[in-house]
């Protein structure tokens, strides 16, 4: 930019000041432009990272003596995880490219319990993999066919949370660690270090083909060996989900038609939906549970292994003592204490939240008030009244996120030493509130206003506007985020580049597009894509370009964003018959663009195995039931109106005797439909059996020989 200002300087000699000053506007704003132009292209020509499953990523100006010491440790700590370190060029970051060796991999393994394929000759199927028999398995000498790339990023992950401890009293610059504290979660969380999985280019490629560009049946079995049995069942309960809807989907399609042609017909379909709404929730309910089930056999997660032998969480605190299970010297943590903080601490600042929700809802109630006054008088248009609607639903979004960081914060700080328990409590918290906070406003429209017309609009107004933020937020964001890393670090590289490389740059790029201008963008994607395409524009690696993308934190998310949805599908759907409908066509293009944010917006994620969806199978089923009595109170108006000769003493006795019938109606179904098929337990009985007979021999020739 110096020699430009010079020339500009020399050529304009004569011109006034004012005059001279124009024109370096017009030259510097042109070269940004180039520069942009060039930048931008940044991210199509990335150079695969090779030998590398997991990365360690410093921040900007990381101190180095942190790094040599982290650096040291892993060495010596870890001797089977080969390290290379390097400093990115273009992000300006260091970075540590980890790879363990096979011996490491089969260790983890046995630490992780996973479950791996048995010789023939040993009963075959798949068995927790045990180090000390490994020749009774097939293929372990190759860990790049034994193992997938997930599961060798688990296995580095877990020995790097697990062997990687504080020696003693430590500071990394302003965090002290005490001795036996987990080393990389603790800087994790503090943000000092980013540990992520990189990705398998052709595994991803493929998995992009048949999942995010095809609207045919899901890659399950692809999904879960690549991301993890977790994110595997998340999308099987997703697509299982949105199959269910098309049901109600149909039926609120015809109730929705038939409205409006007279009040008892209108109060006859209410009652009707809301019955059929139930027993379909019931019975989806207990027909994923045996599909989990069946999926979780496959994927080897079925049996649960007992919580006093799981691993403690990393970042459990506590004093060390020796476990009377295992014998090795663990972190202990009061029961009382975190109790105490619950209690004093955790309750307190929940009701406070909720507080807060009310305020708000009410605050939002006075403005509808005040604008339907204003419309009444003529000063604002008919279409106004939903603007609060439309507010409320931005203010429930905003208040979801602020009250997720202050549950995290107290799930920390409560210290559970099981990861099971630990999510358990956080999805507790995040439930009560957003069920508090995304219901509210309805059940004092529906219960206290008793304003159907208006539930109607506000649960229409609320369900859409919600939908339409959590896309844009969920998949637009992320995406965004990571195009404009990408678009800075690009920026840097080409202020680095002479005028006339920029100028060759840009050149190259407007006749590339010149001649390209009549392809569709699926082929410019997969010329980005293609290894053998030659740039012509500045690069950067796989690792540089993944580590400027977001975390992908869990699945909280998006099983939240379902359990809400199932919320509003069940709760007041009677009201407005085209929420199981408007749910349906969200969930197609839902399962596409969680698919993309995994693909392309996010980091990968590390893998973990679950045998099921947890604590939010126990959600929906809660929601169930509070459905039955939500329902059921609707129907006290309809019902007076079909009735008109009951007294309301007798609606309310009606009322009490249809709330048993369809609880007892939902338990029967819960039990006649048993939770895991009995292919599931004939298979696993079959393998056991193989297992022992082909164990006896062995033995009964080792006895032999005594």
């Amino acid at each position: 930019m110096e020699s430009l200002s010079e020339e500009i300087r020399n050529v304009s000699g004569g011109l006034s000041k004012g005059l001279r000053h124009r024109a370096e506007n017009v030259i510097s704003k042109g070269e940004a432009g180039k520069r942009l132009l060039v930048s931008s292209k940044v991210w199509c020509n990335t150079i695969p990272t090779t030998d590398c499953d997991v990365m360690l990523t410093f921040p900007l100006q990381a101190n180095e003596n942190q790094v040599m010491w982290l650096l040291s440790r892993i060495r010596g700590m870890t001797p089977g995880i080969k390290v290379n370190i390097k400093h990115h060029q273009h992000s300006r970051v260091y970075g540590f490219y980890m790879k363990a060796d096979c011996d490491t991999l089969l260790k983890g393994a046995d630490d992780l319990h996973l479950p791996k394929p048995l010789k023939t000759e040993f009963g075959g199927g798949h068995k927790e993999f045990v180090y000390d028999d490994r020749d009774l398995f097939e293929g372990y000498h190759d860990p790049d066919v034994f193992f997938s790339s997930q599961e060798r990023q688990m296995i580095i992950q877990h020995i790097l949370n697990t062997s990687l401890r504080s020696t003693g009293s430590e500071v990394v610059g302003k965090i002290e660690l005490y001795e036996g504290q987990a080393i990389i979660p603790t800087l994790e969380s503090k943000g000092i270090v980013c540990l992520l999985p990189l990705h398998s280019l052709d595994d991803l490629k493929e998995l992009k083909s048949t999942w995010i560009h095809s609207f045919g049946a899901q890659p399950l079995e692809k999904i879960t060996n690549y991301f993890g049995v977790k994110i595997g069942l998340y999308f099987a309960y997703l697509g299982h989900y949105t199959m269910a809807l098309v049901l109600p989907s149909f039926i609120g399609l015809i109730v929705w038609q038939c409205s409006g042609k007279s009040q008892l017909q209108d109060d006859v379909c209410f009652i009707l939906f809301s019955i059929v709404n139930v027993l379909w929730a019931t019975v989806y309910l207990a027909l994923w549970k045996r599909q989990s089930a069946s999926l979780a056999y496959q994927w080897g997660t079925l049996d649960k292994t007992n919580e006093l032998l799981v691993e403690s969480r990393p970042l459990f605190k506590g004093d060390y003592q020796r476990s009377l299970v295992t014998g090795k010297m663990e972190p202990y943590y009061a029961t009382w204490k975190r109790l105490a903080f619950t209690y004093f601490v955790s309750v307190p600042a929940i009701c406070l939240c909720l507080c807060v929700v009310f305020c708000t809802m009410l605050c939002i109630f006075e403005l509808q008030e005040a604008v339907n006054k204003f419309i009444k008088k003529g000063y604002l248009i008919n279409a106004s009244r939903f603007l609060p609607q439309v507010l409320l639903a931005l203010c429930i979004s905003i208040l979801d996120i602020i009250y997720k960081r202050i549950a995290v914060w107290l799930n920390n700080k409560e210290n559970y030493r099981e990861q099971e328990n630990y999510e358990n409590n956080l999805i507790f918290k995040l439930v009560l509130f957003q069920f508090v906070n995304s219901f509210l406003s309805l059940f004092y429209v529906a219960f206290y206003l008793q304003d159907f017309k208006r539930l109607q609009e506000q649960l229409a107004t609320i369900f859409i506007t919600r939908q339409i933020i959590g896309n844009i937020k969920e998949v637009l964001v992320p995406y965004m985020y990571g195009k404009l890393s990408l678009l800075k670090i690009g920026f840097n590289m080409t202020q680095e580049m002479s005028p006339d490389t920029l100028q060759r740059q840009f050149s190259q790029i407007v006749h590339d597009s010149n001649q390209n201008g009549q392809q569709e963008s699926v082929d410019r994607e997969d010329k980005c894509d293609d290894k053998d395409n030659k740039p012509s524009t500045p690069q950067l690696t796989q690792a540089e370009v993944e580590s400027s993308m977001k975390k992908y934190e869990d699945t909280y998310e998006d099983y939240l964003e379902m359990f809400i949805q199932f919320g509003y599908v069940m709760l007041f759907s009677p009201a407005f018959p085209l929420a199981a409908l408007c749910a349906l066509i969200n969930n197609i293009v839902e399962i596409r663009s969680d698919a993309f944010k995994l693909c392309v917006g996010f980091q990968r994620p590390f893998a973990q195995r679950v045998p099921n969806i947890g604590l939010w199978q126990n959600a929906l089923e809660a929601m169930v039931c509070i459905a039955i009595l939500v329902n059921l109170a609707m129907m006290v108006i309809p019902l007076q109106r079909c009735l008109p000769s009951w007294s309301l003493i007798y609606i309310v006795a009606a009322i009490i005797v249809l709330e048993h019938i369809l609880v007892l109606q939902k338990m029967l179904l819960s039990y006649a439909i048993s939770d895991v098929p009995h292919w599931v337990a004939q298979a696993k009985a079959k393998l056991e059996y193989m297992r022992r007979q082909a164990l006896k021999a062995p033995l009964h020739r080792f006895k032999t020989r005594q």
